[in-house]
């Protein structure tokens, strides 16, 4: 008998906790949807939507100054993400491969940028910048994104590392292979995915990234902080149909990125 109660117990405790977990996706994720389903509304507030229409896609390509902001945050991401990728690889190699004293305190202070808010990390980067007379553009802002991108690759690539161990490198120097043939042809390949992912990570960080970039910015200007100039004089819908646009982007790359990060992602193939 108290076995049979004990399973009621956990059948009861089991629904329960899937009501909960409904209960916050849903006041997690309801305020997207509504984004999304305004953005097909006719009239220029979600009140009394009537209807759907395009109208503002469409508004949206014909805004150049928004489509110019929307090139500079790819070009951006994609510049702090390169540049991240090469400083965030070495520095993985550097954690993992060197004993120093004062490690652990090491790694921590490379993931302060990251860490730290936004606004003390923007200030502090406005302030450097500003006693170096360094005009603000996109340069300062590429400086500001590769300094929080840069823990996020680095972390993810020590991670792989240390899983993968030595024995794959010592065995093909066994071999005969130089140090650089080790790295490209065995050490890269097997920490290929955990680039990919990192890299995906990052630019997602990158692209979504606006109190760095406000501090940094002059007149050269990213989508974040360029939609926030725009909500200072009233909320368009246009702010809806671009916000649909990034969510669903942002949803492909976070999708596209779960190939890359996990277990999963540890498998090799060997090319015979």
């Amino acid at each position: 008998m108290s076995s049979i109660f004990g399973t009621e117990r956990f059948l009861r405790r089991g629904v329960s906790l899937k009501l909960y977990s409904l209960v916050i996706f849903i006041f997690l994720y309801l305020p997207l949807f509504v984004v999304i389903v305004f953005s097909f509304s006719p009239t220029k507030t979600i009140v009394g939507m009537s209807g759907v229409t395009d109208k503002w896609y469409r508004e949206l390509v014909r805004d150049q100054e928004l489509l110019k902001a929307v090139l500079h945050s790819f070009q951006v991401g994609i510049s702090a993400v390169l540049i991240a990728l090469v400083f965030g690889t070495s520095g993985a190699f550097f954690i993992t491969k060197v004993r120093f004293p004062g490690k652990g305190v090491f790694r921590a202070l490379v993931m302060l940028p990251f860490v730290l808010p936004g606004i003390i990390m923007g200030l502090t980067l406005l302030i450097f910048i500003r006693n170096l007379n360094i005009t603000l553009s996109m340069f300062t802002i590429l400086m500001g994104h590769v300094s929080f991108t840069t823990p996020i690759v680095m972390f993810q690539v020590s991670a792989r590392i240390q899983r993968m161990g030595p024995n794959f490198q010592f065995a093909a120097q066994d071999l005969g292979a130089t140090p650089f043939k080790t790295f490209w042809y065995v050490t890269l390949p097997m920490i290929r995915t955990a680039l990919i992912g990192a890299a995906l990570l990052a630019f997602t960080v990158s692209f979504d990234e606006i109190v760095i970039s406000y501090f940094l910015t002059g007149t050269w200007m990213t989508l974040p902080v360029y939609l926030y100039g725009m909500l200072r004089f009233g909320l368009s819908p246009k702010v809806y149909a671009v916000s649909s646009l990034i969510l669903v982007f942002s949803l492909s790359l976070i999708l596209f990125m779960t190939k890359y990060i996990g277990r999963s992602a540890e498998e090799f193939k060997v090319r015979r």
